[in-house]
């Protein structure tokens, strides 16, 4: 249910195709045989990012059911990963690039049509505790769901938690979206395969802790590893994408994103282990602070859309598991040293492009930039999300503060890995000048897709990335997510002609300036280009592909320039 799983996706592939000895991983079987059972909580508040159910006509034990399932599905952080750009709650149609193709997210509404309004109890919690969907592959073996959706994590919510989030799925509106059909490449496309990494690596069971921990600590785990699925992201993975044993939350990669999941373990020098509690329940719930910075990247949706929106309680008591019962994990970056004139040059473009927001001494200014100095997230482990930040800009991070813009279009590939080497080792920054032009390129080059679901039940992909013809085209990267294409938008500019192209346009930028007003005229252009060079590639009504692009982007050259100064930032 959860994007930030992806890692597990290459898992079954492996290990279908490579005989190795089986290894049990499991991070719950290192906290012995005291299988927790969790004790509902108090009916939740109000989940402000999550549909309403419907409670009309059900009895006292069925509303408290429902609203049990709400939380649960807010904490699981389930809608997300179920919900395209542009299209309704738990429709799916998320798209996950991977080296073997790409996979859809599937419409968990409860449509009987398109959802999962006809599955059973039993089938519900077949597919979360056991990765089995109802249904079958070559008429022998079971559906079973690719770990993409984490139901190696979620194989420890209990059955009564499992069946109230059926409850509540089944309370809120359905959708009647089609799913997207899966494009993975033979032979990964038979689900069979999975077989053999579910021997080696999956175990179905309950949550086991330690019989000494208290009640919040018990709780907090029980939020991380079943309901957060923390561990999918947060932890590495072996040559078969299974999570590495001894080395749960260790930090790690997200594959085929520029974003680094950091290590949340309870070491106090490589961890969260010497934050104050304060500090990581400001950072999970309300937002971040100037201390230890604030959430970005796929993190941040985690944080909006789910840790957020639970009680504060159920985060300190998160906050309480992380820092006091976790293995503390040890994880001490590589030595990288790079000639001062490096640094030198990163310190001039800094001052050029970001002290005016974020200070020369790095330390922002309060509840408006973000301070830098100090900020683990800029030199914890590997360069990554410096290197993103820098590369596709922010939304913004505080109410009272704009919108960090994207500096991909405005500096070269060299250029942002001097600013990430110089704002990771200067003022006092214990981080490793470790980025690179290559990894900046690469970062460029592997932006996820996102399919776009538009008002005919299509679906356009504003990723230029995302299909050879786009790569003909050698369509640009979409490197700011700030300027992020609505349904209604793309279906302006779809099957666009030349004799209406300049009205459309028109339309184009006077929507995209009403929803994103701090846009310059530059990143107006860039948006325009990136944006409509692959609805051009796939758009089969139009033949010179390459002279349509240009004299879209000539026509549109004046009405772009003509959008408001963005506010400066770095």
């Amino acid at each position: 249910m959860a994007k930030s799983s992806r890692f597990g996706m290459s898992a079954w592939i492996a290990a279908a195709t490579v005989g190795v000895v089986a290894v049990t991983v499991g991070a719950s079987a290192a906290y012995g045989t005291d299988a927790y059972v969790p004790t509902p909580g108090p009916a939740p508040g109000s989940y402000a990012a999550m549909p309403k159910p419907d409670t009309t006509g059900m009895n006292a034990q069925q509303v408290a059911q429902v609203q049990r399932g709400e939380y649960l599905t807010t904490a699981a952080d389930c809608m997300p990963c179920h919900m395209a750009p542009g299209a309704k709650p738990f429709a799916g149609g998320l798209s996950f690039e991977t080296p073997f193709g790409v996979l859809y997210s599937p419409n968990i509404s409860s449509s009987k049509s398109d959802g999962i309004g006809n599955w059973t109890d039993k089938q519900f919690w077949n597919a979360l505790h056991n990765g089995i969907a109802p249904g079958s592959s070559l008429a022998v073996f079971p559906h079973y769901l690719y770990p993409a959706m984490p139901y190696t994590s979620y194989t420890k919510l209990s059955k009564p938690d499992v069946l109230a989030i059926k409850a509540y799925l089944e309370a809120i509106p359905a959708v009647n979206t089609p799913n997207v059909k899966n494009d993975m490449k033979f032979p990964f496309n038979i689900r069979a395969m999975q077989l053999g990494w579910r021997i080696m690596f999956f175990r179905a069971g309950p949550l086991h802790m330690k019989k000494t921990w208290s009640p919040a600590v018990r709780n907090g785990a029980y939020i991380a590893e079943a309901l957060g699925h923390c561990s999918e992201c947060h932890s590495p993975r072996n040559l078969l994408f299974a999570i590495k044993s001894g080395q749960t939350l260790a930090g790690a990669p997200i594959l085929g994103e520029p974003w680094y999941a950091p290590n949340i373990s309870a070491s106090k020098q490589y961890g969260v282990g010497d934050w104050s509690q304060s500090e990581l329940v400001s950072f999970l719930h309300d937002g971040g602070n100037m201390q230890k910075g604030s959430a970005y990247g796929p993190m941040k949706a985690v944080v909006d859309y789910s840790l957020s929106q639970i009680p504060k309680s159920d985060v300190k008591d998160l906050v309480a598991y992380l820092q006091t019962a976790t293995p503390p994990r040890e994880t001490p970056m590589k030595k990288v040293t790079v000639p001062a004139s490096e640094l030198a040059a990163g310190k001039t473009l800094y001052v050029q492009n970001c002290a005016a927001c974020h200070q020369a001494d790095g330390k922002g200014v309060a509840d408006v930039f973000p301070n830098l100095a100090g900020n683990q997230s800029v030199w914890d482990g590997p360069a990554n999300n410096t290197i993103g930040i820098v590369l596709g800009g922010m939304i913004p991070w505080h109410a009272n503060g704009p919108a960090m813009p994207a500096f991909g279009a405005i500096l070269d590939d060299h250029q942002i890995a001097q600013i990430a080497n110089y704002v990771r080792t200067a003022w006092g920054n214990p981080g490793m000048p470790d980025a690179t032009a290559a990894q900046v390129y690469g970062f460029r080059k592997s932006a996820p897709p996102h399919k776009v679901a538009v008002a005919d039940g299509d679906y356009l992909d504003p990723s230029p990335i995302a299909s050879a013809q786009a790569r003909k085209l050698e369509c640009p990267l979409r490197t700011d997510p700030l300027i992020d294409p609505t349904a209604a938008d793309m279906k302006i500019m779809q099957g666009a002609t030349a004799k209406d192209l300049g009205t459309r346009t028109d339309k184009l930028i006077a929507a995209v300036k009403k929803s994103n007003p701090h846009l310059s005229g530059a990143q107006m252009k860039q948006f325009l280009l990136t944006t409509y060079c692959p609805v051009v590639a796939t758009d089969p009504s139009i033949s010179d592909k390459k002279t349509a692009l240009k004299q879209f982007m000539a026509q549109s050259q004046v009405q772009a320039m003509a959008a408001p100064p963005a506010k400066s930032g770095g």
